[in-house]
């Protein structure tokens, strides 16, 4: 009697055993029309496999930044010789993952999440982290920031872009980022937060803790939101100082989805774009009488809240070039790459790290960029526009060139001489209604221009820049410098013109520690040679300052574990899983996706520059992972 096996083809002969009265195998040959994969060459079946501990570990590794079971695979084929001998498949290291999965949130998702905050500490002695719980001692909300962060702020804290996501995890729980401006123009965040709801008490809660981390020592001059209502209440509770300024995005939109008349929105632009108040006060009547808007309730509404997006009003506050949370609907989309939906609590903290890890990779390679490269000279202005590269970023510095650019086309209109300054009044070629002031104090070399340019983005303006041109001015005058936006914006102490405390000082030599160590690594990272060199002083110097830092801040790093929570080394919280909230409707991705920064490489080559030194055997499969063969 034959019998053939499903999935791979086989014969069983069989016989009768007359004592038992059952039939028995009493032969078997393999019939396979595939060859089964072998680390050495010998074929075996599934559960047969072997895997060794550093296999395990490698594809650990590459799993844990983000890499893909296939191309994990293609880079286990690359060291291996071939597909076949890698010995194992995407199946198995599934499998694999999975059980580690199980592992790691055996006590719990929120305990394993919180464990992980927990032991960054051990490493990180100022990270930040807080939590509260509901009734049934279930996790609520969940703040957190590294040590870098808030370094970030204290360099670039006087904008804060408060945004709440789509939401990126099994529980529903709106995803809250917390974010500025760097020197090189680009995000830098600040931190985050996953609520419970989008609520005032929500919201309150955040920005409380936030400060609270920050030492409550600074407060921003400035914050910008995307207009939820609860967020701007919050805002007013816990920052009541501070400019509120709504995303210019949401405006317009609203305006497209209440008036329904060709040209409006072109028109509606120009308005909210008026540079002075009393211009943007007759833009708005002609608006309102072009399109017989009088009774129009949602145009009554939004001019109450005039002073919150038009740039009439908004004329001369620090909002460093930010006029949308585009900026960080941008990172959102960029998140969105790292931050699938339905990640468990363990595994979102995970990989918000490899996004924002990522995230400052880009931030150090535009600071090598700045340091180490030179801009081709464009302008008449050669020395202004040399002194303006050896200063700023070159993010900052593209920007300053436009500006000596949109010089060229201004006149002196007139001179005015004081006793100790000067007023210059500009025009622009063709547009003669248009004109401007500019103030000027040789002794002091202070310059405050009509436009509030400078106050609102931190560095001069065309029109000061002519000025410097009739002046003959060699260089740009320390009072139009910002140190917010210089090549050494975190390496030199924190403005510069206020003594700041000490451990304000500590955190900045942390930063600037923590950034020229990123910068090292991205050079060391393009050769062998140096890789090896790099890797060798950085053990050598790790273990000497682990020594020192003993032995410095061992009561510090006592009392932080105290303040976030932790009862001495014990890593079990009592924490329960958060309520599941459910969703309303389709998941909202970013709007207008801006930020595109470069992911994981989907070639396997470049797999391999990633993770360098690992060494594919085999793999030992999880029991009843499916059929063999």
């Amino acid at each position: 009697m034959a019998l053939t096996r499903v999935g791979c083809p086989a014969i069983f002969h069989l016989k009768l055993d007359r004592k038992s009265n059952k039939y028995v195998v009493a032969n078997f040959v393999s019939f396979h029309n595939h060859n089964l994969i072998g680390p050495t060459g010998v074929p075996f079946l599934r559960s047969h496999r072997k895997g060794r501990s550093p296999d395990k570990a490698s594809a650990n590794t590459m799993h844990k930044v983000g890499i893909k079971t296939s191309h994990i695979i293609d880079f286990a084929a690359q060291q291996s010789g071939g597909y076949d001998k890698v010995g194992y498949t995407q199946k198995d290291l599934y499998n694999h993952f999975t059980a580690q999965r199980k592992i790691e949130v055996a006590d719990g998702d929120a305990e394993g999440a919180l464990a992980y905050l927990c032991a960054k500490v051990e490493y990180d002695p100022l990270f930040y982290y807080k939590y509260d719980v509901d009734e049934q001692n279930r996790l609520n909300n969940l703040f957190w920031r590294d040590s870098t962060s808030l370094t970030d702020y204290m360099c670039f804290g006087e904008v804060l872009v408060f945004d709440a996501t789509y939401r990126t995890n099994a529980y529903g729980k709106p995803f809250v980022i917390l974010a500025g401006v760097n020197s090189h123009f680009q995000t830098a965040i600040f931190g985050c937060a996953l609520l419970t709801a989008e609520t005032v008490e929500a919201y309150t809660w955040v920005l409380e803790k936030f400060l609270d981390s920050m030492g409550n020592e600074k407060m921003p001059v400035s914050v910008m939101t995307d207009g939820d209502k609860a967020m701007r209440r919050a805002i007013k509770i816990v920052l009541p100082n501070a400019h509120h300024r709504l995303c210019k995005w949401h405006p317009k939109k609203n305006a497209v989805s209440n008036v329904h008349v060709p040209g409006f929105l072109c028109d509606f632009e120009k308005c909210m774009s008026m540079p002075t108040e009393e211009e943007f006060e007759i833009a708005w009547t002609n608006l309102v009488d072009n399109y017989n808007l009088h009774e129009n309730n949602w145009a009554i509404e939004v001019y109450k809240k005039r002073h919150l997006w038009a740039e009439g009003y908004l004329r001369g506050i620090f909002f460093a070039g930010a006029k949308s949370t585009q900026r960080v609907e941008g990172m959102n989309a960029f998140m969105n790459r790292f931050l699938k939906l339905r990640l468990r609590l363990f595994e979102f903290v995970q990989a918000y790290d490899r996004a924002l890890s990522k995230l400052r990779h880009n931030e150090a390679k535009a600071q090598v960029e700045s340091e180490n490269s030179t801009p081709i000279l464009s302008t008449t202005m050669k020395r202004i526009e040399q002194h303006a590269a050896d200063t700023f970023s070159r993010a900052i510095f593209r920007k300053f060139r436009d500006e000596i650019k949109k010089e060229q086309s201004l006149f002196r209109v007139d001179k005015v001489e004081m006793e100790d300054f000067r007023v210059y009044y500009l025009s622009r070629y063709q547009q003669e209604d248009a004109t401007w002031s500019v103030y000027y104090q040789p002794t002091e070399g202070i310059m405050k221009c009509s436009c509030l340019k400078f106050e609102s983005i931190g560095f001069p303006c065309c029109h000061m820049i002519s000025i410097m041109n009739m002046e003959h001015l060699r260089e740009i005058p320390s009072y139009l410098i910002s140190q917010r936006w210089t090549k050494m914006a975190k390496s030199s102490s924190l403005h510069g013109r206020t003594p700041m405390p000490e451990w304000v000082t500590q955190k900045t030599r942390y930063g600037a520690l923590s950034t020229a160590c990123v910068e090292m690594d991205f050079c060391a990272s393009h050769s062998t040679k140096a890789y090896d060199e790099a890797r060798e002083e950085i053990s050598r110097l790790t273990f000497k300052m682990k020594e020192l830092y003993m032995l410095d801040v061992q009561s510090k790093q006592k009392a932080t574990r105290e303040e976030n929570n932790v009862e001495g080394t014990s890593m079990h919280f009592g924490i329960g899983d958060p309520v599941i909230i459910k969703r309303k409707g389709s998941q909202n991705l970013a709007k207008d996706f801006i930020a595109k920064a470069a992911g994981w490489s989907t070639i396997p080559n470049s797999i391999q520059a990633q993770i360098l030194g690992s060494n594919f055997g085999g793999w030992s499969t999880i029991p009843g992972n499916g059929s063999e063969g």
